[in-house]
């Protein structure tokens, strides 16, 4: 089982990348997440990058854009082959405001892009794209630590949801 630690060495890296990154704007922020699927795909890993310049560059406040990748670990005992999944999400979320208190929750759409394959069937490949409607919550618990939660529902053909929880630096 290789790609369990492809994966996560993947995502450390990108970790790396991203403390580098950091330290030279605070307009990005980048980190690791942790998802969990429905439809079988199981748990996932992965990495965000979100740019919180965005509201200022459009003149509206708590505007945000983010990019994630996740790959999900589907239960090998709901398929004859071993499946491999990953995703693209890319969407704009939205700060709700005048809400008091450290949790600050947002709302947010986007666009996703899934592909899937079987192990063993090169003809046995395929992809989806479709919209994501989200909500979630930022914690910062640090001025330089951010924890995320978000539930995405994908709309597409096979309709998904998603369970996400992540850190962002």
């Amino acid at each position: 089982m290789r790609k369990a630690p492809l994966a996560l060495s993947m995502v450390v890296g990108l970790s790396l990348l991203a403390q580098a990154a950091t330290a030279q704007t605070k307009q990005w922020q980048f980190g690791p997440e942790v998802s969990f699927g429905t439809s079988s795909y199981g748990p996932g890993i992965g990495a965000r990058a979100v740019f919180s310049g965005l509201g200022t560059a459009v003149k509206v406040p708590g505007l945000q854009a983010y990019a994630a990748f996740d790959y999900f670990f589907p239960s090998s005992s709901a398929f004859i082959a071993s499946l491999n999944v990953w995703e693209i999400n890319v969407n704009g979320t939205w700060d709700i405001p005048n809400m008091t208190g450290q949790f600050k929750p947002y709302v947010g759409a986007g666009l996703n892009y899934a592909n899937y394959s079987w192990s063993g069937c090169s003809l046995c490949t395929g992809s989806q794209t479709g919209l994501n409607i989200l909500g979630g919550t930022h914690f910062n618990p640090t001025p330089n630590l951010n924890l995320f939660g978000e539930v995405r529902v994908e709309l597409r053909t096979a309709s998904f949801i998603a369970f996400t929880v992540g850190v962002l630096f």
